[in-house]
């Protein structure tokens, strides 16, 4: 019944989102919002995240910062580009949590791309160049071709589902699995006519691994975009020896003046053979808002829901005991170009957990 319930669900949200207009996006997906732009505009990856085409490298370049600095093109020569994302972070729990203090790198990639056929063929690498070690997270090749504006890539890649924030512990992206961390190996083909993005991956379901099995995962996202909101729905069927995961949600936002708003909800079904193992239901929702109170500094508030059993109603005066939230609030500002500056406090509530998370954090980011 729940499986029915949440497939419904999905439906209505969908419903409300265009209603209420909502919409999907890129490496931070209230850019894309705030601008109308799709996510291929601006990265190599059509599918948004990782490495900036030239055009989005030079709109970082020019419309982020409060000040620029002169432009400079990702370009080695006329069929390489390069980029690049560094993050330093630092962080202090409020709360007696070990360690209480931490400086790390949290990113280091580095990304290259080979335009062997203008307009419609390049190979790209994003590589992973720390904290702890060398991999590449994506590397495909990528084919594009004017009708229906399509394309069709093979090889390493991040899966098309949601919002892809860059927060990967944010309740979307790690509940669900698809993460920064979690790209995977197979074929995927899309298309972009007018306002339509629809995309179709097929991959091992391996987490970048070599296959185990002869089952294959099936992932899929669309979303109608406008230049005030966008609204869009994202499915994914992973099935292997013993057990079955699919995933079913929505995701939305809008631009209202300075403010985007951005929502997504996800429903988490697994179902496994052996009979003696419960099949677990579950339910995740984020909203985020973004206020851009001037050029090159953006405020951020984020809350995101977590029923990690969705399908048990076990309560105490009709409350339930499991359910966890975590909340964000702080501040992103941009002073020149290629730099990022961020702080932020993280407020991490499980429920009839006495260690919930107070976090403080301050990061820098050079991107190219």
């Amino acid at each position: 019944m729940l499986r029915r319930r949440g497939g419904i669900g999905a439906v209505v949200l969908v419903a409300v989102l265009w209603v209420t207009p909502g919409r999907e996006s890129a490496a931070e997906p209230y850019l894309a919002v705030r601008t109308g732009l799709k996510c291929s505009q601006c990265h190599v990856n059509r599918t948004g995240g990782g490495g900036r085409n030239d055009f989005g490298s030079a709109w970082a370049q020019t419309q982020l910062p409060m000040r620029t600095v002169g432009i400079r093109s990702r370009s080695l020569n006329d069929w390489v580009a390069l980029g690049l994302d560094l993050r330093a972070l630092g962080t202090a729990n409020l709360t007696d949590v070990a360690p209480r203090t931490a400086a790390d790198i949290s990113d280091a990639q580095v990304y290259l791309e080979a335009r062997l056929i203008d307009n419609l063929l390049s190979l790209y690498l994003d590589e992973t160049v720390g904290p702890s070690g060398a991999s590449a997270r994506e590397a495909f090749a990528l084919a594009q071709w004017r009708p229906l504006n399509g394309y069709a890539k093979a090889g390493k890649f991040l899966l098309p589902y949601g919002l892809r924030l860059w927060d990967d512990e944010s309740v979307i992206r790690s509940v669900t699995g698809f993460t920064y961390k979690t790209p995977d190996l197979g074929l995927e083909v899309g298309i972009e006519p007018g306002p339509l993005s629809w995309f179709v991956a097929v991959s091992n379901g391996s987490v970048g691994a070599s296959e185990n099995n002869s089952q294959k995962m099936v992932t899929s996202s669309a979303t109608i975009t406008y230049p005030q909101f966008r609204f869009g729905a994202s499915a994914s069927r992973n099935s292997e020896p013993g057990r079955k995961t699919e995933i079913v949600g929505a995701h939305g936002g809008v631009r209202v003046g300075p403010l985007v708003v951005l929502g997504e909800a996800d429903f988490v079904f697994d179902s496994f053979d052996d009979p003696a193992v419960d099949d677990q239901d579950q339910f995740v929702a984020y909203v985020e808002g973004d206020l851009l109170v001037r050029k090159g500094i953006n405020l951020k508030a984020t809350h995101g829901f977590h029923d990690p059993t969705a399908s048990i109603r076990e309560s105490v005066m009709g409350t339930p005991e499991d359910q966890r939230t975590r909340t964000r609030l702080g501040v992103e500002a941009f002073p020149i170009s290629f730099v990022q500056l961020s702080a932020f406090f993280t407020r991490l509530d499980n429920a009839g957990d006495a260690n919930d998370l107070n976090r403080v954090s301050l990061e820098v980011h050079l991107h190219f």
